[in-house]
């Protein structure tokens, strides 16, 4: 059937084939393909390739060129099987092994003979010819008389034989294309007329034909669309088999046309998830989000959306209001009077000190400190504050990255200016470029830092993290003044660039201890769950099963010694629908168990 496929498509005299073949700085760690990578995690260059949409094309060639070499068929018929096998070869081998008509039919190759029932007669060039010699097309009904109108308008896809004038079919693939974004299930739009009924084709339009046509089309140029729909569709070829692929992703930075494959080393359970494309775009494989190291893809989804719904509520009720004393609701002051009254506690206080207002005589002062040691904040107040605790360092260390890569342009400006006048060699600046690459990684994974202590998981020890977090910021921060400074040529000299050189060495040194410890803290915790999924049931288990198997052996004694002394009677006590009469006898009488409740 495959060899027929074959030599049925190599009859078209109006489409042609096309052709098938197809160091100066050594102490400072810093990474050498991915800049913007996470240079103090280990590397992942291992773990995954960044592709081009050329590399893409390539490998689409290989696997089309494997499953010709198993079905000897044309390029364009072998894409479509793998198409429909979502681009898996062993799907697509198997399948054809076991029914190759099968294969076929549902890759929309095969047709019915219902379909391309021969109802007229034909030219030598292929065309459906009416009774008087003439071409009428199926959709808009406009006739072709002569052979050179029909061979510059009429195109016919001979898979099943159904022909239209070329605007009509250039009509249905921009709006499938464009409109509807398809791209491998592309129908023919043509139909048949089998004893009085319409048969519509099951066909679908192949590669090959669909890109001849649009080629055509943007090269008349009558279409202004031709090539706008032509370059969508070969993206979404593309589209169809990224997203086929579980271990390829596009890069989802704007108008990058590069891609990712993980390879057998990339660690999902890890916290370097992050990967670089061709173009140096970074952002975390699993959920697409930007690098976001040590948080979870889990927390950030979390933490993106607590943000979108609460920030600015959680602000405003911070800034403008305050708990009542009694009842804990919040109150805004919207007047000069300190002295308020809730109305749902009837409490009056002092909107300063919180006290107890005599709102009759009005003598309340509280201009002397009172130390107080006794908590009166509400626990709704208390995780209001908490969230806008994290949430001012989370966004405060963002706004810091961004203005640090506005300082990193400006430093690297600095330095072309500083060799362009010979005052210093390429390698004199290296320092400070790597600098200042260090500089907002560190912004970025103090940022994220705060959504990890925010919810705080399970096998994370929050005194520990907190001290390595803090001495982190205090060398980043140092790191930064440095940076930042007014004179940004004094630290060319000797003195001072060892300086910030042991200063970038410090702030890397401290995001490898945090790393270490998050590291071996969720490590640790997977590796005790796993032990206990071996060892079994732990000894409080066992204890707590033979508890229930002692509760269910009583039970059954005392209704055994129950229905021995109720005889025969306890047949009559049984509920309607236990058993027929047969079964009740044979059971000598006795009350069906209840199955104890543990």
């Amino acid at each position: 059937m495959m060899s027929d496929v074959s030599d049925n498509d190599q009859g078209s005299d109006m489409i042609d084939e096309e052709d098938d073949s197809d160091a100066g700085f050594e102490e400072l760690e810093t990474p050498t393909s991915a800049p913007t990578t996470y240079a103090s995690w280990p590397t992942t260059d291992d773990a995954y390739v960044a592709l081009t949409a050329d590399d893409i094309g390539l490998e689409q060639q290989r696997l089309i060129h494997n499953v010709q070499d198993l079905t000897e068929v044309e390029s364009h018929v072998a894409r479509q099987l793998l198409q429909e096998m979502k681009w898996n070869y062993e799907a697509v081998a198997e399948l054809y092994y076991e029914d190759t008509e099968k294969l076929l039919s549902k890759a929309g190759v095969a047709v019915s003979e219902a379909a391309t029932a021969k109802k007229v007669m034909r030219t030598d060039s292929g065309l459906k010819l009416g009774d008087d010699g003439g071409f009428t097309c199926q959709v808009c009904y406009d006739t072709f008389e002569s052979g050179e109108e029909m061979a510059a308008n009429v195109r016919e896809f001979v898979a099943c034989g159904h022909a239209m004038c070329k605007s009509c079919w250039f009509q249905q693939l921009k709006t499938k294309i464009l409109d509807e974004g398809a791209s491998v299930r592309i129908a023919c739009p043509g139909f048949s007329m089998v004893d009085g009924k319409v048969v519509r084709c099951n066909i679908i339009l192949d590669e090959r034909f669909v890109h001849k046509l649009l080629k055509e089309v943007q090269a008349s140029g009558d279409e202004p669309d031709a090539e706008r729909t032509l370059k969508r569709y070969q993206k979404q070829l593309n589209d169809n088999y990224v997203n086929n692929n579980n271990l390829i992703k596009w890069c989802p930075a704007t108008d990058c046309a590069s891609a990712v494959r993980i390879k057998d080393a990339f660690d999902k359970n890890s916290f370097c998830t992050d990967v670089a494309c061709s173009d140096a775009h970074t952002w975390c494989f699993i959920c697409m989000d930007e690098p976001h190291a040590p948080a979870d893809c889990k927390m950030v989804k979390d933490w993106r959306k607590k943000c979108a719904e609460d920030s600015a509520t959680c602000c405003w009720l911070v800034q403008f209001t305050k708990d009542c004393p009694e009842c804990k609701i919040a109150i805004n002051k919207d007047g000069g009077c300190n002295h308020m009254h809730c109305k749902q506690c009837d409490h009056h206080f002092c909107w300063v000190c919180l006290g107890h207002f005599e709102h009759t005589t009005y003598a309340h002062t509280c201009n002397k400190f009172v130390e107080d040691d006794t908590s009166t904040a509400s626990a709704s107040r208390t995780a209001l504050q908490r969230y806008t605790h994290y949430f001012d360092r989370f966004t405060n260390h963002a706004k810091s990255r961004e203005l640090e890569s506005k300082l990193r342009e400006a430093t690297l400006s600095k330095m072309e200016k500083m060799q362009d006048e010979g005052n210093k060699t390429w390698l004199d600046v290296q320092f400070m470029k790597q600098a200042t690459a260090q500089l907002i990684e560190a912004r970025q994974i103090l940022q994220w830092t705060y959504v990890t202590g925010f919810y705080e998981p399970a096998w994370l020890s929050k005194n520990i993290f907190d001290m390595n977090q803090a001495e982190l910021e205090c060398a980043t921060e140092k790191l930064s003044n440095m940076l930042e400074s007014e004179d940004i040529m004094k630290w060319c000299n000797e003195g001072e660039r060892v300086e910030m050189i042991n200063q970038t060495i410090q702030v890397q040194t401290r995001l490898k201890r945090l790393f270490g410890a998050l590291e071996a803290w969720k490590r640790g915790e997977e590796d005790a769950k796993g032990k206990q999924d071996a060892a079994g049931p732990s000894a409080s288990d066992i204890s707590s099963m033979a508890v229930d198997e002692a509760v269910n052996a009583k039970a059954s004694a005392d209704a055994e010694r129950a229905g021995s002394r109720s005889g025969d009677k306890t047949v009559a006590m049984a509920p309607a629908g236990a058993g027929s009469a047969d079964e009740k006898a044979s059971n000598n009488g006795k009350r069906p168990l209840k199955k104890e409740k543990r």
